[in-house]
């Protein structure tokens, strides 16, 4: 079953990218579909085959790829609670989106290159999160870099699609480098990259004080990468602008997927962070910092995606959080409800945006509650999932995030992540009301001046599918096709209830989801004193406290969007605007990092690039290499006769070049 899961994703690609180019569209869908649902079927009987056995991890060899020297680092998988979790959100949510992805694309002339190139990604992605060892995990986290720098430039035709995904692809090779020198490090002091051979030495071996050492620059590395591939700061920038890509690889790659490699790495790594507590604390702050970060420029976002962009650095800031806080388990459990309420949310806004002709402006929106009933149901249920209303799943996992951030990193932490939740509820709520609720804002328009990727559309399918997808011939929007409905349903149900995993004790619960990753987390008997807050019982009044406070923060930080927004944008936002131009502005331009990164990074580095190519490679190199031509032409001038073509001068010549030879030989 694993060979089939792993191989089906990849057949997949190889059928729509190299022999199904010239097949229709509907082919090259249910390929990509059929491959996914494959992947799911072999998936879900790995992981019930893995926990009838008690969830004891499993090993498989697949062939020796690097036995060099000392060094072996044979491609190896492991099946386990973690990678067993991961496995079906990769293939499950992959599957859904896959199934959406085929209605979100109607209007594409072909569509075989963009289903291989999600197939790709899928096994890409499957080769990282089942890695046993950090250089097979290293092979799948490029991969999915690669991928997506395919899919969000998809359309590189439009500059800046092209440029958003050359943008993703240059900051995470950023921080790859830092993951890099952590795999050089890593095998430089303990002789293995392996995570089997390295939960064995790290988890239950004494160590000395260097190897100790070295585990903090290996973690502090480590986390580097994390930094680019989880969009954290000040590596977060690449991600809002994939929002370029088409709205399926946003679901799949920035909400479900991709994005959580960091999370994933460190919790498979997490006996080395537990002995490094100077490093989780960069850890912890960096997360709470990007969730607030985030959250405040999400707040006057005017674009859909970009809202939900900000706010997906925003609650991987809260993942990253809880890992610094050592309760790993807690930033796994909003990974696995991360996954389906945003997804879901992802291709809701692009039906939305179907539905509206490519618009994007949520103020160009309002009242499409009566136009798309089931889109607006489901999106109202991501809604309170992201808001954490109970019992939604975002409640239970954001919740355990906040308690383990009081008992673990202090007051300090918590209330930043409350004022987090907080304004979290606020911009979500408020896309909810400009987008669905108040009057209709959209300009009356037909089809063909519909904007969007018009260079890769194609009218004829445009209009055939057009009742089916808000693209007919009437002018007001419509519900999507069940293709597209059809797994947001699926996605709500999830996002509704998956949250019962995690019912803390304080609730009457057993958190059966930290239960069933218990057997991952393994902390160093060097670092249990420091970790001990970690298994230590605590008041429920206290836990119950801090749980209400922050719904009370979130009720309010609602209604006051609903007050604001629930029938269109109220006069006193502008006012606002006016008296608070500063911060507005700030806010709208991402608090200028883009701008300051170009202005102090980009523009020095091309201009130092430029001088070095115009004086060191022209003058200096160039120079040189053409000097040596010129005077070897000079010499060759001067030595040499003047070719006249006379063949009494060529007898003479030669006649004294004998002369001079034999009289070498006579005279020696």
């Amino acid at each position: 079953m694993l060979w089939v899961m792993l191989l089906a994703p990849l057949v997949g690609a190889i059928l729509n990218g190299l022999l199904l180019r010239k097949a229709p569209k509907l082919v090259s869908h249910l390929v990509a579909i059929a491959a996914m649902a494959i992947a799911f079927a072999a998936a879900v009987s790995m992981f019930l085959e893995m926990m009838h056995s008690g969830g004891e991890a499993k090993t498989f060899l697949a062939f020796d790829w690097l036995d060099a020297g000392g060094f072996h680092a044979p491609f190896k998988y492991v099946v386990d609670r973690l990678s067993g979790l991961m496995m079906l959100v990769v293939t499950g949510v992959g599957m859904l989106i896959h199934i959406y992805a085929g209605g979100y694309m109607h209007e594409e002339v072909t569509t075989y290159r963009f289903f291989a190139y999600l197939n790709l990604f899928v096994f890409m992605m499957l080769q990282l999160v089942m890695a046993d060892n950090l250089m097979v995990m290293f092979v799948g986290w490029e991969g999915v870099g690669l991928c997506s720098y395919l899919l969000i430039g998809y359309w590189f035709h439009d500059d800046k699609n092209a440029a958003a995904g050359m943008k993703a692809f240059l900051v995470n090779r950023i921080g790859d480098i830092g993951f890099l020198i952590g795999i050089f490090l890593t095998y430089k002091y303990f002789g293995t990259v392996s995570f089997t051979e390295l939960r064995q030495l790290i988890g239950h071996e004494p160590l000395d004080a260097v190897k100790i050492g070295a585990i903090g620059w290996i973690t502090l590395c480590m986390f580097v990468g994390a930094t680019g591939k989880s969009a954290q700061l000040p590596l977060y920038i690449w991600l809002p602008d994939a929002m370029a890509g088409p709205t399926p690889v946003s679901a799949l790659i920035h909400a479900a997927t991709m994005v959580t490699a960091g999370v994933f790495m460190m919790t498979r790594l997490n006996f080395m962070y537990y002995l490094s507590p100077s490093t989780m604390h960069v850890v912890a702050i960096i997360g709470g910092l990007t969730a607030f970060f985030a959250a405040t420029i999400a707040i006057v976002q005017s674009d859909i995606k970009k809202v939900l962009a900000y706010s997906t650095v925003s609650q991987l800031g809260y993942m990253v959080m809880a890992c610094g806080v050592g309760a790993f388990d807690a930033g796994v459990f909003h990974l696995l409800t991360h996954a389906c309420f945003k997804a879901l949310m992802f291709m809701a806004a692009g039906s939305v945006i179907v539905a509206m002709h490519h618009e994007q402006d949520m103020f160009k929106m309002g009242g499409l509650r009566k136009y798309m009933p089931v889109t607006h149901f489901v999106f109202l249920i991501g809604v309170l999932a992201i808001i954490g209303m109970p019992p939604f799943a975002g409640f239970f996992s954001k919740d355990e995030i906040l308690w383990k951030a009081y008992i673990g990193g202090g007051p300090l932490l918590w209330g930043i992540g409350v004022v987090t939740a907080g304004c979290t509820s606020f911009y979500m709520v408020r896309l909810l009301c400009l987008t669905f609720y108040g009057a209709h804002r959209g300009a009356h328009h037909d089809d063909h001046a519909a904007h969007g990727h018009a260079d890769h559309k194609k009218q004829d399918d445009h209009k055939a599918h057009g009742d089916a997808h808000g693209h007919g011939d009437s002018h007001t929007p419509h519900e999507t096709g069940m293709d597209m409905w059809g797994p947001l349903v699926v996605l709500a149900a999830l996002s509704a209830t998956v949250g019962l995993l995690g019912v803390p004790h304080a609730l009457g619960g057993h958190n059966l989801f930290a239960e069933y990753l218990e057997p991952i987390m393994l902390i160093p008997e060097a670092a249990k004193e420091h970790w001990e807050f970690l298994e230590a019982t605590y008041s429920h009044t206290l836990e119950m406290g801090l749980m209400a406070s922050s719904v009370v923060v979130m009720l309010i930080a609602s209604f006051t969007a609903i007050k604001l927004y629930g029938g269109g944008p109220a006069p006193v936002l502008t006012k606002w605007r006016t008296s608070c131009s500063g911060v507005y502005n700030t806010l709208s331009n991402k608090y200028f990092v883009d701008e300051f990164y170009v202005a102090n990074i980009v523009t020095p580095v091309r201009e130092i690039a430029e001088f070095l190519w115009a004086f060191v490679d022209v003058k200096i190199i160039d120079g040189a290499v053409n000097s040596a031509g010129e005077i070897c032409r000079f010499i060759a001038g001067t030595v040499s006769f003047k070719m006249t073509g006379s063949i009494h001068r060529h007898a003479m010549v030669l006649v004294v070049g004998l002369v001079c030879a034999l009289s070498v030989l006579v005279f020696n």
